[in-house]
């Protein structure tokens, strides 16, 4: 192919056609610009599908991590449905010595909480993506970004606090109180008349009662559900993306 268009323009030199000669010059220029576009077109597009491809991986990767966290909260609200009358019978003076014979729960106010531990493998890869790719956030990063930058601050100040508070108290009962020894956090458990009168008249009991409270029940569960609606719609929006491309 080459060898036939040298034959033609050296055809035109020599019949002094270089009108002609000049015109067929830039036509071929033309065609080798097109040739050189179409490729750099078709290398484009192999590029941006590469891209699609691990981006459309990542996010699979941010739903898996949605799903688990969604099934994470599940169990820590449901837990605690059952636990929030015994704080509040503890705020609202309503806990009777005889209650405690039957009450499983009442040892675990205020001795701790779930600590929920969310997942961000797949944030921390979109994150790598964006900025390896300097791509420019769209409606669905933006979601995501609201709920790993603020929501999920909002979650980890409400366990750093829960922590502090709940650590604070166990460190007062441990040094003050004997029948803290003989609290069995994971099994039958068997009030002491010691602990029934701490429980029933301590005012620091019912104080710290009133803070965790507050901090659990109107903080930490509340964003958690938060959380887990606002995960429905990423994973709602994610299904959307991946059957539209």
């Amino acid at each position: 192919m080459i060898k036939f268009f040298r034959k033609i323009r050296q055809k035109m030199l020599t019949e002094n056609k270089f009108s002609k000669y000049l015109i067929y010059a830039i036509g071929e220029i033309i065609l080798v610009v097109i040739g050189i576009l179409i490729a750099l077109s078709i290398n484009n597009w192999n590029q941006e599908q590469q891209q699609k491809k691990v981006l459309n991986n990542i996010y699979a990767t941010i739903k898996v991590d949605l799903q688990q966290d969604i099934k994470n909260i599940d169990k820590i609200v449901n837990s605690s449905q059952p636990l929030e009358k015994e704080y509040l019978a503890i705020i609202n003076k309503t806990r009777k010595k005889e209650d405690f014979k039957n009450c499983k729960n009442c040892i675990y106010v205020n001795f701790g909480f779930p600590e929920i531990k969310l997942r961000k493998n797949g944030i921390e890869l979109l994150q790598n993506y964006n900025q390896q790719n300097n791509t420019s956030s769209d409606s669905l990063s933006i979601k995501l970004n609201s709920l790993y930058l603020d929501l999920t601050n909002d979650i980890s100040v409400d366990i750093n606090e829960l922590t502090n508070n709940t650590n604070s108290f166990l460190e007062i009962v441990k040094y003050t109180q004997p029948w803290f020894a003989d609290v069995n956090f994971n099994g039958t458990t068997t009030y002491s008349d010691a602990f029934i009168e701490y429980a029933l008249t301590d005012f620091g009991y019912r104080n710290t009662t009133k803070v965790l409270y507050e901090m659990y029940y109107k903080g930490y569960i509340p964003n958690l559900k938060e959380y887990k609606s606002k995960s429905l719609e990423i994973i709602a929006l994610i299904d959307k993306k991946m059957v539209n491309e």
